[in-house]
């Protein structure tokens, strides 16, 4: 998982550099096609099967369905807003999230240090962001909004992977799940004049495969794995070492500022996730 992080964290330099190049639904579905494809001669080599009984395919497709959501939110909002305050506001919000909609609808029990560890992470990304200098229309202003919306998705796609774990394995799961994905978005891609990618400079394929092959193909088949083993809450705490990474990049290759508030931030981003995964 803290692997799983860091290629995360990176990942919304990659979009950020990506989005310079091409529309984010161009992106989507190469980025799908490309994660799908890498794991098929991993499941191969592991012997695992393809083949699930029909029933299992609900779970694929909404969660394809909600990948597909999520990923045109991300890619957008990395256009449109600064890459590291994404980071910072998805990964933030999306446990939080997690746990009002596991809560709501699956009578999830948390404990006091649980929603302290929430709250404390709520706090790390309000800091990141100085959020007390901004006026509300300038927080949702931009892509804030489809970061806000990314977290609200993700939400969904962390609790049908918890669902899912006792009908399916893990990496077909992120094969079917990237397949039904690039599906959903072949249509919206196919109509992009950018769509024919294959004449883009060293730079986008560097920050593609990155984007594809590590966070999505690796990162994101390791987070259902901890989603299903480890149940929707504590996985989606993992998230919350994001931000630090993701602010950290978008310092050394976009130029963003790194200020002593944005450090305490992250901290407290760090010490959320001790809270809620401490026994």
């Amino acid at each position: 998982m803290a692997f799983a992080m860091l290629t995360w964290g990176i990942s919304w330099t990659n979009a950020k550099i990506l989005g310079e190049y091409a529309h984010p639904n161009t992106l989507m579905f190469w980025r799908f096609l490309t994660g799908a494809s890498a794991l098929i001669p991993v499941i191969l080599l592991l012997k695992d099967k393809f083949k699930y009984p029909a029933y299992v395919f609900k779970y694929i497709i909404l969660n394809g369905l909600f990948l597909a959501i999520y990923n045109y939110f991300y890619f957008r909002g990395t256009q449109l807003g600064l890459a590291g305050a994404g980071g910072v506001l998805v990964t933030t919000l999306n446990p939080i999230f997690t746990v009002i909609i596991t809560g709501l609808f699956f009578n999830a029990d948390l404990q006091k240090k649980d929603i302290f560890g929430l709250l404390l992470g709520f706090i790390s990304g309000a800091l990141i962001m100085n959020i007390w200098s901004l006026q509300p229309e300038e927080l949702f202003a931009s892509g804030n909004i489809h970061f806000v919306m990314g977290a609200f998705t993700w939400a969904f796609v962390t609790i049908i992977s918890t669902r899912s774990k006792e009908h399916i394995g893990y990496l077909p799961f992120s094969f079917w799940s990237f397949l039904a994905a690039s599906i959903f978005t072949f249509p919206l891609a196919v109509m992009q004049p950018d769509f024919y990618i294959f004449s883009h400079d060293a730079v986008f394929w560097l920050n593609f495969f990155l984007v594809s092959i590590g966070a999505m193909t690796f990162g994101t088949t390791v987070y259902f794995i901890a989603a299903m083993e480890l149940g929707s809450e504590k996985a989606s705490a993992f998230i919350f070492t994001v931000p630090a990474i993701a602010m950290l990049t978008a310092v050394i290759y976009l130029g963003e500022k790194l200020t002593l508030i944005t450090t305490i931030g992250m901290i407290c981003g760090m010490t959320a996730v001790f809270l809620i995964n401490r026994k």
